[in-house]
């Protein structure tokens, strides 16, 4: 086998997760709702764990517990009167209790389990970069399809319920974040996936000077993180998915720094 042949899924699953990532953390920050990436990731590794243990495969289990977790979240949040981050908050360490609750059930080796927690992108199988791949398109068509909505949603979600069927957006941006989330669950892990998600977000937000061009940057730069991540990997011998973390995380140290430097050149 050829190392084309060995790497181009990676490579691909690497471009395809993180571009898709990066794409929903823009809506993930401009909802101003960050944890929902970890409350959701975590119910998504919850419903994998269970769902092995269930006899199920772990992406099945994931999707289902995402698509729980986005349930709950939703129906939560259709009520003004509570506390956003509080309910987040609880979701949150339910999540996390039912998680570790099945590690503590699993009879013999949890290594398979644990792989759940941090990914790996060099077991990424044809499956992955086919749901990967869809999710990403349908993010991608509900961003033009609805683009006029989507801003009004992002901007304020009670001028948003008094123009459009906001609940049905709200949800469908939802049942997609399930996906995508499933399908990065395995390559990434829950523990680590909310920094794929919000880092790029983080630095398009702060340097792109439209909402557009913030999305379409933040892709770019979750693919850049992904891919640089991977590599930093395969050369170092480290684990995949913290390098992939560590390399967005510095995106964001140095995205910071640029702008502080290029607001003082224009304040000078």
């Amino acid at each position: 086998m050829s190392a084309i042949e060995v790497f181009a899924p990676i490579l691909a699953a690497a471009v395809l997760g993180g571009s898709s990532a990066g794409l929903l953390g823009v809506y993930v920050m401009g909802l101003r709702m960050p944890f929902l990436a970890v409350c959701t990731a975590h119910a998504a590794l919850a419903g994998a764990i269970l769902g092995q243990l269930a006899g199920l495969h772990p992406r099945a289990g994931a999707f289902a517990g995402a698509l729980m977790g986005a349930a709950v979240l939703g129906f939560v949040l259709r009520h003004r009167n509570v506390d956003t981050n509080a309910a987040l908050g609880s979701l949150f360490s339910l999540s996390l209790g039912v998680a570790f609750l099945g590690l503590g059930l699993q009879k013999g080796p949890k290594t398979p389990l644990l792989e759940l927690m941090w990914g790996s992108l060099l077991f990424v199988t044809p499956q992955q970069l086919v749901g990967l791949a869809v999710a990403g398109a349908l993010l991608v068509a509900l961003s033009i399809v609805l683009e006029r909505e989507m801003k009004v949603l992002l901007f304020d979600r009670l001028l948003a319920a008094t123009l459009f069927a906001e609940a049905w957006v709200f949800t469908a941006l939802l049942v997609l974040a399930a996906a995508i989330i499933t399908f990065n669950l395995e390559t990434t892990g829950g523990l680590l996936l909310y920094s794929l998600i919000c880092n790029p977000a983080v630095v398009a937000l702060k340097l792109a000077r439209s909402f557009r061009s913030a999305m379409v940057l933040s892709s770019v730069l979750g693919a850049g993180s992904s891919v640089a991540g991977f590599l930093a990997a395969y050369m170092l011998d480290l684990p995949v998915g913290a390098c992939i973390v560590l390399v967005s995380s510095l995106m964001v140290a140095l995205a910071l720094g640029f702008k502080q430097v290029r607001d003082r050149r224009h304040a000078g």
